[in-house]
């Protein structure tokens, strides 16, 4: 995402816990300044653009113990944009601790490390429409963006289209487990399910080029389940959530998205171990 922000003359500061990621990524892109902590990251910003997994949400943002988050340290006037999937419970939660004279906007992507490269992102945007406005232009620069209403829906909405994205990856993994069950071959099966309305989801799945880990699948999954229990019984997802983990499982945490199409993730009694 940063890339696109300083090639447009954005001034960009850049901040993560991780040291190492962080030194790395300022090498990639040396024009942007690397923050010495996130008060440092924070202070005089006019948009912080947090983007982190959704267990690590309300710590960074609230805060914990001894230390403070990031609303301790925002600007009067400035917005704070979060692309997390979450529990919309989660927003709530930071806005409910958001200083007086500041903006928060919900504004989870849907898209990973391969879309935000290619500026081709989609971001779901709830929140004040005013302050909506004011930050569009920015993330346009990253991809998509649309207006979902009032602050939460962002959130709503990236469930929603969650349920259908996991059911749909899940399947895939599930109709090659079936693929085995009768011995028929990976590339025939795969090559009709493209003749027909998953195409879209087979052809993201077969992307080599997508460095995605499929245990950031399960995470967003897991946060829809955890989300979703007070408010609807979601069987089939739960289900996906299942056959994702055994996915996982089955490479020891190191499944790439790509390997939903693999034999590494197939069920043990057809597993190729010649291609872990």
């Amino acid at each position: 995402m940063v890339p696109h922000l300083l090639k447009t003359g954005h001034h960009v500061t850049i901040w993560d816990r991780d040291a190492e990621k962080m030194a790395a990524e300022h090498d990639k892109y040396s024009a942007a300044k690397v923050a010495t902590s996130l008060k440092d990251a924070v202070q005089g910003a006019a948009l912080v653009i947090t983007a982190v997994m959704s267990s690590d949400v309300l710590a960074l943002h609230i805060g914990e113990k001894d230390q403070p988050g990031i609303v301790t340290y925002l600007d009067p006037k400035a917005t704070l944009v979060v692309t997390s999937t979450l529990d919309p419970d989660k927003i709530s939660a930071i806005q409910a601790k958001m200083p007086a004279d500041t903006y928060l906007l919900d504004a989870p992507m849907i898209g990973g490390v391969k879309y935000a490269r290619e500026a081709g992102l989609v971001f779901i945007v709830g929140g004040d429409k005013t302050a909506f406005d004011r930050i569009e232009p920015v993330l346009s620069l990253m991809g998509t963006v649309e207006y979902a209403g009032k602050l939460g829906n962002g959130a709503k909405l990236k469930l929603i289209t969650n349920d259908g994205i996991m059911a749909a990856e899940a399947g895939i993994r599930e109709t090659l487990d079936l693929a085995d069950a009768y011995g028929i071959d990976y590339d025939i099966t795969l090559k009709l399910l493209q003749m027909g309305p998953l195409k879209a989801v087979v052809v993201r799945a077969l992307d080599q080029t997508n460095p995605r880990p499929l245990k950031d699948s399960v995470a967003d999954v897991d946060e829809l389940v955890k989300a979703t229990d007070k408010v609807l019984e979601l069987s089939i997802v739960k289900n996906a959530q299942e056959r994702l983990q055994k996915a996982v499982d089955a490479t020891n945490g190191k499944a790439r998205f790509i390997d939903i199409t693999t034999k590494n993730t197939a069920l043990p009694d057809y597993r190729d171990d010649n291609h872990q």
